[in-house]
């Protein structure tokens, strides 16, 4: 059971967890290697990572695609702070 993060509703026992990635930041891997007798830090991959994520459950996982295609997801993520 968990806490959906936009209804506020308790789930049923059971019920399946959605997971909504609401921010990320660009990410850079690097390694150090050996050159010419010293270490040289070289970019391996670059990507992203996730900084929040909320927990919601069917019915909030709807409202907050609706809030996505209308545009006020901002202020939806706004009010749940």
């Amino acid at each position: 059971m968990f806490k959906c993060m936009i209804t506020g509703k308790t789930s049923k026992r059971g019920e399946k967890l959605n997971r909504i990635v609401v921010e990320t930041r660009d990410r850079v891997y690097t390694e150090m290697v050996w050159e010419d007798d010293q270490q040289v830090e070289i970019e391996v991959a670059r990507g992203w990572e996730i900084v929040k994520e909320i927990n919601a459950s069917d019915e909030g996982l709807k409202i907050y695609n609706q809030s996505v295609e209308n545009g006020t997801q901002a202020e939806l993520l706004r009010s749940l702070r």
